[in-house]
């Protein structure tokens, strides 16, 4: 019988042969989702023997990752702004990158006191605006959007178990049926080509294309996106929108050419403009 140290040592070792960018982390988070164990309590009971029924679902948990499955949706579980996150392979797995996104919007409410009323497009897990009210400094009207049904379930649920209540949210293709006018607008909406999506979905990735694909030049959502949002702000009101750095010249152009002001970018972990923030003028 294997202990916990033996099991973890082996299962770092297969999935580096497989070329998984961190090996002993995702070996542990699975451990840890096989066991139940903290990842704590994992490294405390290293000399000890592993149960056979752990053993048998840490082997099959690890072959999904193998499989190329992320372990965020091997747990359930991502972890986001300081909050964990239910996911699944109905909504796209919150990556770090994105909190750049909350740290701007926190940012112009803590500076700004008329900011009251707030949307989310293409809302998915809901991790933008769940994160904002969760650490915002004061009462905030929010609203959330999503085209797919099955991600605004998602949505709900983490909504009602980290907030404990759920925003107003509507079905609807970015903002094309979200009534309202808001002072600040937030969207991570899909930005790879199709030909991109296409590649990876082949080799077997799991994330939903609805939430990837932007037609061939990855801009197509992002293009309607901006002058919708302008319709959609009161004057003065922002818009904050995630995409690729290699788009964000062209996407601050379509900022300037939907008659946008204070358009700038926003860097992310590793210097990369991530998002792209403007305000509609007064």
């Amino acid at each position: 019988m294997s202990t916990y140290r033996e099991l973890l040592t082996e299962a770092t070792r297969t999935l580096t042969r497989a070329g998984i960018p961190t090996p002993f982390l995702d070996a542990l988070l699975i451990l840890s989702q096989a066991s139940g164990l903290s990842k704590e309590a994992l490294l405390a009971s290293y000399p000890e023997p592993v149960p056979p029924e752990t053993g048998r679902t840490f082997e099959s948990l690890l072959a999904r990752r193998l499989a190329g499955e992320p372990v965020s949706y091997i747990r359930g579980l991502k972890e986001f702004y300081g909050l964990t996150f239910h996911v699944d392979r109905r909504v796209l797995v919150p990556r770090p990158d994105t909190e750049v996104l909350v740290d701007a919007a926190l940012t112009l409410i803590r500076r700004d006191p008329a900011i009251t009323h707030i949307h989310d497009a293409c809302t998915g897990t809901g991790c933008i605006l769940i994160a904002i009210l969760a650490h915002t400094p004061r009462p905030l009207t929010a609203s959330a959007s999503d085209v797919s049904e099955e991600a605004l379930d998602v949505f709900r649920e983490n909504a009602s178990r980290l907030l404990g209540t759920v925003p107003p949210h509507h079905r609807s293709d970015l903002l094309s049926s979200v009534p309202g006018r808001f002072h600040l607008i937030t969207a991570n909406p899909p930005y790879l080509t199709e030909e991109e999506v296409a590649v990876m979905k082949a080799s077997g990735w799991p994330e939903p294309a609805l939430a990837l694909a932007s037609g061939p030049d990855g801009l197509s959502h992002i293009r309607r996106l901006i002058p919708q949002a302008l319709d959609h702000l009161v004057p003065g009101g922002y818009l904050i929108c995630e995409h690729h750095d290699a788009q964000a010249d062209a996407v601050a152009e379509l900022y300037r050419e939907a008659g946008y002001t204070h358009v700038r970018h926003l860097p992310d972990l590793a210097g990369r403009r991530r998002a792209t923030l403007a305000r509609k003028p007064l």
